[in-house]
């Protein structure tokens, strides 16, 4: 066997108050996929910050090609050979790929200063075609580039700083359902070159289609190192979370009622494309399209936050809905998909999150009830299994999933009728779909009425009770609990014209 490109021996990092890693080693080989996976908190982000120059470890030992290395901070690690790429793309919009992908770099300028233009465009082209990136003008401003190829350049970036190891920190989150396998072949491209990759994420069906070996950290300390042809879904969980999740997506107790709650007619999207749809009481009903279809556009839409025709009918009595202020006062409320920049405020704690929307109802005059907001916050925590030492705790210092349990209790906490819910289980691991999906089972249950948005096939087909699937500003076919799989929902969601299909 050949000797190991990366080497982390004995990593311990201590922060107040808390140890984040303990005696972790980790071995990656030239030409490896190497899964790290962990539940949010497990340690996975600190282990990486640290092999990639972010922080230094308390305890331990990185060597690089046999040679111990000392990273001060994240140019230090490029510069020998480290480089990750993170899940929300670091790219200048305004410039374009070949600008990206050489910035700020000595070699690219010339005499007084004068940049070298034809040879970054030649050696930016060059290395976007070595990883199957041909279709790419580097020419062209990131802006006008789809998903996939910012995610190509942002490779490019990497390897322009020749690297040895790659992390790719859930490589997929950015990325729809049809184009993942896009991004795999870049991968197998990269690992048949020699770069050896880490990819980090928790989506279970990636690891098992793309790793070569898996290792798993929970509470800080590494659990075990297996060739991926070892492990089981569920063993991996089992060490993920230290127990066995029986049931991912719960069973539906009993029926939904049949009682409308929300009629939509004719809501325009854009300038040519209008959707109707009913929502029934106690009901999941699932929206599921590729980017582009519509489906985040429709929660906008219901939540006031673009404004266009159509009618819409709650509980039986017309209403509109021109602001999120309207929307609340309507009972309506929206978990939107992305938590960092819309859904929680990092400085706040979590008792200033949770009561954030509510806070007109828990003031005596002009002066806050701080009994009140105190209650609010500890009823949702205790709901929702928030798992914090406090409603003092500032969310930024909380696991992703509890990060995103705190967004989804400040809109219960406004007692709403109906609930959107777009992407509730991105960039969460498995232990904590787990508790989410129990929730959101939980509230149908109770009689709220949800609309779930999701790019993840399987939650949405494990959780819904009808699932509409949107193709180009349109509503295209409906399939009842159980009566699609998978292939059936992507091939209606990306070629709705099949036989069969409605359209």
């Amino acid at each position: 066997m050949s000797q190991p490109v990366l080497s982390m021996q004995g990593i311990s990092k201590e922060f107040p108050g808390v140890k984040a890693l303990t005696d972790v080693d980790f071995e990656l080989y030239p030409g490896e996929v190497h899964a790290l996976m962990g539940e949010n908190g497990a340690g996975k982000s600190t282990l990486m910050k640290i092999l990639s120059g972010v922080y230094s470890p308390t305890k331990g030992v990185i060597r690089l090609k046999g040679k111990e290395a000392v990273f001060g901070n994240p140019l230090d690690a490029q510069l020998q050979g480290v480089s990750i790429i993170h899940q929300e793309f670091n790219l200048f919009t305004n410039l374009s790929a070949a600008e990206n992908i050489f910035i700020d770099r000595p070699e690219m300028a010339g005499r007084f200063g004068r940049i070298k233009w034809s040879k970054m465009v030649e050696e930016a082209q060059a290395l976007v075609d070595s990883i199957g990136g041909g279709e790419i003008d580097v020419r062209r401003e990131v802006r006008h580039l789809g998903v996939h190829s910012q995610q190509v350049v942002e490779i490019a970036k990497a390897l322009s700083f020749k690297a040895d190891v790659l992390i790719m920190d859930e490589p997929s989150a950015a990325l729809p359902e049809n184009e993942v396998k896009k991004m795999f072949e870049v991968v197998r491209k990269l690992r048949s070159q020699g770069v050896a990759i880490v990819y980090v994420s928790h989506r279970m069906k990636e690891i098992f289609e793309i790793a070569d070996k898996v290792t798993v950290l929970r509470d800080g300390r590494k659990m075990d190192t297996r060739p991926i042809g070892e492990v089981t879904e569920q063993s991996l969980i089992q060490m993920m979370v230290g127990k066995e999740v029986q049931q991912l997506y719960p069973v539906r107790e009993q029926p939904h009622g049949t009682e409308v709650v929300l009629k939509v007619s004719e809501l325009s999207l854009d300038a040519s494309h209008k959707i109707s749809f009913e929502l029934h009481k106690g009901e999941i009903l699932g929206l599921f399209g590729i980017p582009g279809s519509g489906s985040h556009t429709v929660a906008e839409r219901l939540f006031g936050l673009k404004r266009g025709s159509g009618g819409l009918e709650i509980n039986g009595k017309p209403v509109k809905i021109a602001s999120p202020g309207d929307a609340k006062a309507k009972k309506l409320a929206y978990v939107p998909p992305d938590r960092h920049r819309q859904g929680i405020i990092k400085p706040m704690s979590v008792r200033q999150n949770i009561s954030f929307p509510t806070l007109p109802g828990l003031s005596k005059g002009l002066v806050l009830d701080g009994e009140a907001i105190r209650g609010v916050s500890a009823e949702y925590m205790e709901k929702l299994r928030i798992k914090a030492p406090g409603d003092g705790q500032s969310v930024d210092f909380l696991s992703g999933g509890n990060q995103q349990k705190v967004v989804i209790a400040k809109w219960l906490a406004a007692k709403p009728d109906i609930l959107i819910l777009e992407e509730p289980t991105r960039g969460v691991d498995v232990g904590a779909k787990a508790e989410i999906y129990s929730i959101i089972h939980g509230l149908a249950q109770e009689g709220l009425s949800i609309l779930l948005i999701s790019s993840e096939m399987p939650e949405v087909l494990g959780l819904s009770d009808r699932v509409l699937v949107m193709y180009k500003g349109e509503i295209v076919h409906e399939f009842a609990r159980g009566e699609a799989d998978q292939e059936q929902l992507l091939q209606r969601a990306s070629h709705p014209r099949t036989e069969g299909a409605a359209i």
